[in-house]
């Protein structure tokens, strides 16, 4: 069975995933996610009214963060990806290239299976490059 080796280019707005079938292979785009509520205002994702309500509350709650909220459901869409893509044989290797903090909490959503696939992880945007671009930049650099 052939190696596919999947490299995941991502910041928290963006995210494409490319296959590489061996470091001679060029590379090639399967997929990419556009996620525009991780970079806009929270006043412009607000789904309730501004401030916190005191009905019936001795307290105020704090308020959730809406950019955490947002990356969080962003990096659970791309580990469901992942699993499946591990639990249907897919993919042999995993390599990330995640900005921070949708890193952390990408990791925090993998299971154990596509943790066992993820042979490299670096926290690093390299989601503005072309595929001609990135593709020289993993080759020199990271060897991928």
């Amino acid at each position: 069975m052939p190696q596919k080796h999947w490299i995941l280019v991502a910041n928290a707005s963006h995210a494409r995933v490319f296959e590489r079938a061996s470091f001679t292979a060029p590379l090639v785009e399967l997929t990419d996610w556009l996620h525009p509520e991780s970079r806009m205002p929270a006043r412009d994702t607000e789904r309730t009214p501004l401030g916190h309500s005191e009905a019936g509350r001795a307290g105020l709650a704090p308020r959730s963060d809406l950019k955490h909220l947002h990356r969080s459901e962003f990096a659970t869409t791309l580990a469901k990806y992942f699993h499946e893509a591990v639990l249907n044989h897919r993919v042999n290797a995993l390599a990330f290239f995640v900005s921070n903090p949708l890193m952390g909490e990408l990791l925090s959503h993998l299971d154990a299976s596509v943790q066992h696939t993820l042979v490299a992880k670096h926290v690093l945007d390299l989601t503005s490059l072309s595929v001609t671009e990135l593709d020289k930049r993993l080759r020199r650099e990271f060897r991928l």
